[in-house]
């Protein structure tokens, strides 16, 4: 039998009940969309755990060697960013500090504190690729100065705005200017200040020298033409062994990895993906099921006039086929919704297309058809010979 003379069956034993279809696809488009939503959580959660560090302008850098997530920032001393500035291959070198779990600003609506993610580098060296912090870098190289996430929770900071002045670290600072770049899930916003600010605003990290200064990356530029591979071999044997010298690319991969492999949040959201699999693998057998069930004479009938069981499983397994895809096309409409709910009320980097949608569709399939094979086992049972008992 070949296929295109059993698909009209496949899709009329699934839209004759309308019903019954609608909720059917219901049922693999809530599956769909909880793979879809816990796969999306995930991804936009390991995106907003490095959006800093993916705006760092720069080929190499230089962490602490016992740093384990740029969350928990351990420092190392200025000076060897200053020596990296004599290894062949680099162009320039810039420090960057950054504050995360004792910097709080203080709302000036409510009057209450609350954490805050502050970053600091020296304004002339333009180290975050960011057009707004660019183009007002004078203003914000002034003392007590601050730019501010347009994108920072409100009902935490209220709304940052130029002009607006409040307290950093129990220091007044002004907020000078904007720019766009979202929250992750330690803090609920983001300033970047001048270095000379964030030594004024936390002097835990200023030493008695200011090759003493305690920084948390070192951001190194390469001449054109270097590779960058080799800057960051032939830096990491000048400098002594208390960094670690990683290429950009690798410093961002280390960071996805902790928040995905170590810290529980991966593993938490991959449990969710594989019960909403669960979920619909349930669903679509028992709806399958059911319908070779309320079938079981016709597809006798099927048998008694010649058709295989191996053809009358190519029959269900088209039908399971048009319900992965229609409850796909379903939830898909409902995810897409969802994730703009989601990115409005939480400031996640919640989309639909940077969220692997063609792997969601490729478990959906495979649950229908996974389940559409286990209940075709059904029409074993279905014998010609009770047709004329």
């Amino acid at each position: 039998m070949q296929l295109g003379r059993h698909v009209p069956l496949s899709w009329r034993n699934l839209t004759e009940h309308k019903l019954r279809l609608l909720a059917s696809v219901a049922g693999v488009a809530f599956a769909t969309t909880l793979m879809f939503m816990e796969n999306g959580f995930r991804k936009s959660i390991l995106d907003s755990m490095v959006n800093v560090i993916e705006r760092i302008d720069g080929q190499v850098v230089l962490v602490s060697r016992t740093l384990y997530t740029l969350s928990v920032p351990f420092p190392f001393p200025l000076e060897r960013i200053v020596q990296a500035r004599g290894v062949a291959g680099v162009a320039s070198s810039s420090p960057l500090y950054t504050v995360t779990r004792s910097s709080y600003w203080r709302n000036p609506e409510t009057g209450r504190d609350a954490r805050v993610c502050v970053v600091g580098y020296p304004p002339e060296d333009d180290v975050l690729d960011l057009p707004e912090l660019k183009a007002a870098r004078d203003l914000w190289s002034r003392p007590n100065t601050a730019m501010a996430d347009e994108r920072s929770r409100q009902d935490q900071f209220g709304e940052f705005r130029a002009g607006q002045v409040s307290e950093l670290a129990g220091k007044r600072f002004e907020v000078v200017g904007t720019f766009s770049l979202g929250i992750n899930v330690q803090t609920n916003g983001n300033l970047v200040v001048s270095d000379r600010n964030m030594m004024a605003a936390f002097p835990e990290l200023d030493g008695p020298s200011l090759m003493d200064r305690r920084v948390h990356v070192g951001v190194l530029r390469t001449s054109p033409g270097a590779d960058p591979r080799r800057v960051r071999d032939a830096v990491a044997a000048a400098l002594p062994p208390d960094v670690r010298v990683m290429t950009l690319d690798q410093f961002i991969a280390r960071e996805r990895d902790f928040w995905d492999k170590v810290a529980p949040i991966g593993t938490v959201f991959y449990i969710g993906v594989v019960m909403g699999f669960i979920v619909g693998s349930v669903i679509c057998y028992q709806v399958l099921y059911s319908d070779i069930s309320d079938r079981l004479p016709e597809f006798a009938t099927l048998k008694a006039i010649g058709y295989s069981n191996a053809a009358l499983y190519r029959v269900v397994l088209t039908q399971a086929l048009y319900l992965a895809l229609l409850g796909y096309a379903a939830g898909l409409a409902v995810s897409f919704f969802l994730f703009q709910w989601v990115h409005r009320l939480t400031g996640l980097p919640m989309d639909v297309p940077r969220n692997n949608p063609y792997l969601i569709l490729a478990l959906t399939i495979a649950m229908c058809l996974g389940s559409g094979a286990f209940a075709a086992r059904r029409l074993i049972s279905a014998d010609p010979a009770q047709l004329f008992a």
